[in-house]
């Protein structure tokens, strides 16, 4: 694709400088819902603007016709990427092509949740590029409206990652320290979609009984109350609140999933769990 690409001349007293201003580069987020139909008009309008558009297929996982009719939507076609497409030469290219032309990356649930995009954006930004940034719903911003938890009282979320990468020490201690001031702790689930592996909420759960065994501080029982969320606003969605030993046991059916622990429930909480979680009396 080829278009002018207006530049002046600065006289100086060392000679001529030829500087090109290209009124035409930039570089877009945007992001696409947790089912790939959460592109707001404003997204909508600058996707059909960028002269390229890939997407971010390897940070998450969207319903298997999200592609299709996004390009359908936008008219356009639109370039899967990996993860080595957006990370060292792969993204270098990515902005080198920025500096020339428009640029849409599109990101499943909001682009700057997750932290895999922000180098792209800095680096974007030290190259002069101009950055926008378009959001959408994620994960953290729907919980709410899902089980009738309070936004207000969630602490710091953790992942639980897949034994082979390491100790989930961390994702143990938001429990503990949340719970500890009566708050709410999201756990992410492991996700590696280039090597097709998946946590489930039950492997999740699995990993920490197993760390409770290991460090007996009393943070993971099979009495407490757990929420399981799988395929959050796709169609097929689940969302489970029970005891831990049941929720152990729960079909939740493919990825992606998510698992929550409470911290103290108001009784609003209680009864929005009854009626969108499927609680029995806790």
């Amino acid at each position: 694709m080829t278009s002018l690409k207006p530049s002046f001349n600065l006289n100086s007293k060392q000679g001529d400088i030829k500087i090109e201003v290209n009124l035409f580069m930039c570089l877009t987020f945007i992001g696409i819902g947790l089912t790939g139909m959460g592109l707001t008009i404003e997204g909508l309008k600058e996707a059909q603007n960028a002269d390229f558009i890939f997407m971010d297929s390897y940070t998450n996982i969207l319903p298997s016709e999200a592609l299709n009719t996004l390009s359908s939507l936008i008219g356009k076609n639109i370039q899967p990427l990996k993860r080595a497409d957006l990370e060292g030469r792969g993204l270098a290219k990515i902005i080198e092509l920025a500096k020339r032309n428009k640029v849409a990356l599109l990101v499943a649930g909001d682009p700057f949740i997750a932290t895999t995009h922000i180098s792209l954006k800095i680096e974007a930004a030290k190259a002069g590029i101009p950055v926008k940034y378009i959001p959408s719903a994620s994960i953290q911003t729907v919980i709410a409206g899902l089980t009738g938890l309070s936004n207000y009282k969630f602490g710091k979320s953790a992942t639980i990652v897949f034994p082979d990468k390491g100790p989930n020490n961390a994702a143990y201690e938001a429990v503990r320290d949340n719970k500890s001031r009566g708050l709410h702790t999201l756990l992410y689930l492991d996700l590696d979609v280039e090597s097709s592996r998946a946590m489930t909420i039950n492997e999740g759960i699995k990993i920490l009984l197993e760390l409770e065994s290991k460090r007996g501080e009393g943070v993971i029982n099979s009495d407490m109350l757990v929420i399981g969320i799988a395929r959050a606003c796709w169609k097929d969605s689940i969302i489970k609140a029970s005891k831990l030993s049941k929720i152990l046991h729960y079909d939740f059916g493919p990825p992606p999933h998510v698992l929550i622990i409470p911290g103290s429930l108001h009784f609003i909480e209680l009864e929005a769990l009854k009626l969108f979680a499927g609680m029995e009396d806790y």
